[in-house]
């Protein structure tokens, strides 16, 4: 698999750090994290355009802004961006809005990590 730059969005320190560990112990590249859509913004307009995110995980209750409106505004700064929401809300009127929103993938938490790893594969 080729590594991917990984771009994690959580409110949660643990899943950050368990997701962080989850790619870089794969081989992917964190380019950064935040703790909230709002925060996410920030940090994705302030990179390098080398350092773009090939993905992006988040979730989908957050503070200040939620997964939804996050992922129009990551798709509006890097349209190619695949999207993986990581939530333990997975029911299926919000599966289907993520999916209607631009969600590429969704994984319902508590998760395996294979399962993350399985979702990227996918992207190649």
């Amino acid at each position: 698999m080729t590594p991917k730059k990984i771009f994690i969005i959580d409110d949660a320190d643990f899943m950050v750090d368990m997701l962080r560990m989850i790619m870089s112990g794969a081989g992917h590249m964190v380019v950064g994290v935040a703790y909230n859509g709002e925060q996410a913004i920030e940090s994705i307009s302030a990179l390098p355009s080398s350092a773009l995110p090939d993905i992006v995980t988040l979730d989908f209750h957050m503070p200040k802004m939620d997964g939804m409106e996050a992922v129009d505004r990551i798709r509006g700064l890097v349209p190619s961006v695949k999207i993986v929401m990581i939530s333990s809300n997975a029911t299926l009127p919000v599966v289907r809005k993520a999916k209607d929103t631009g969600v590429d993938a969704f994984i319902a938490k508590p998760f395996e990590p294979r399962t993350v790893l399985d979702a990227i594969a996918k992207f190649e």
